[in-house]
């Protein structure tokens, strides 16, 4: 018998059935608004017809619709650049006597870092305009002589 992560219940999956990750159901539910039946969803997903319609009525995964979860991800990056601002703004000379530099640094770095991660930004500082520069330079140099051997 396999357990779930609730140690109180057993959970045996010949009686209970396949469990579902919550990425699963989530992408079982966005078939919900694809014109697509319930009997044309079983192929697709391999879930029963059961479960497709309890994902399609579960009302806890309404509030993970791509629009809900754009807008969550959204109000998190604006948090964290708000969070980074404000640990910037923390940088007194009274909090530098209070705490350490490096905790404010690190706070300041992390905040930052994840409003760009949130943004798809990178999050490496590296410039590589020098690298493209030289490749460029080296291609127009390359062309040049083809059409001189021409």
């Amino acid at each position: 018998m396999e357990q779930d992560e609730n140690p109180s219940k057993s959970y045996d999956k010949k009686v209970h059935g396949k469990r579902y990750s919550i990425a699963e159901k989530l992408a079982i539910r966005s078939l919900k608004d694809s014109n697509l039946s319930v009997q044309d969803v079983v192929p697709l997903t391999h879930a029963n017809r059961n479960t497709i319609t309890r994902i399609w009525n579960d009302p806890e995964l309404e509030d993970l619709s791509p629009q809900v979860v754009s807008k969550t991800k959204d109000g998190m990056k604006g948090l964290f650049y708000k969070r980074g601002l404000q640990g910037l703004l923390a940088m007194t000379p009274q909090k530098f006597a209070e705490s350490s530099l490096l905790q404010i640094a690190t706070t300041v770095g992390i905040m930052t870092e994840k409003g760009r991660l949130m943004d798809g930004l990178s999050t490496s500082n590296e410039s590589h305009r020098s690298v493209i520069e030289h490749i460029s330079t080296s291609v127009s140099k390359l062309d040049s002589q083809l059409e001189a051997l021409e």
